[in-house]
């Protein structure tokens, strides 16, 4: 039994206050969106794609995935993060290590890093 859910309205309305309110936005807005291709240059890339599954959380408000961060390095895709909200009153800005990071300029600092670490592993591994 389902007693709170949202639409995908509510839902790109909770990613547009959750991007900004948690300042993540600023840093997206320079990494291309994940592309759609099979083939996927080495880069940062960024999906805005919202999970349908994420809509019903059956006694509680969802908290649904709205921006996820991957590494793609030698055509393969790597999550490093994500932003996170909740009912239009918190939101999570989580990496592969930390659930929860304090701010978006930290949060991008740790992926960042992750992505250079990636990166130096795939030389080694060549």
């Amino acid at each position: 039994m389902s007693r709170y859910k949202i639409s995908m309205q509510n839902a790109k309305r909770l990613q547009k206050w959750a991007l900004k309110i948690s300042g993540a936005d600023k840093f997206l807005k320079n990494i291309p969106k994940l592309p759609k291709t099979k083939k996927i240059k080495l880069g940062l890339y960024v999906s805005y794609k919202i999970d349908e599954n994420e809509f019903d959380d059956g006694l509680d408000w969802p908290d649904v995935g709205i921006a996820t961060i991957y590494a793609v390095i030698n055509n393969q895709l790597g999550f490093l993060g994500e932003v996170r909200a909740y009912n239009r009153e918190a939101y999570w800005l989580s990496t592969n290590d930390d659930e929860q990071v304090d701010t978006a300029e930290n949060w991008w600092k740790l992926i960042n890093e992750e992505y250079q670490r990636l990166l130096k592993f795939s030389e080694v591994k060549k």
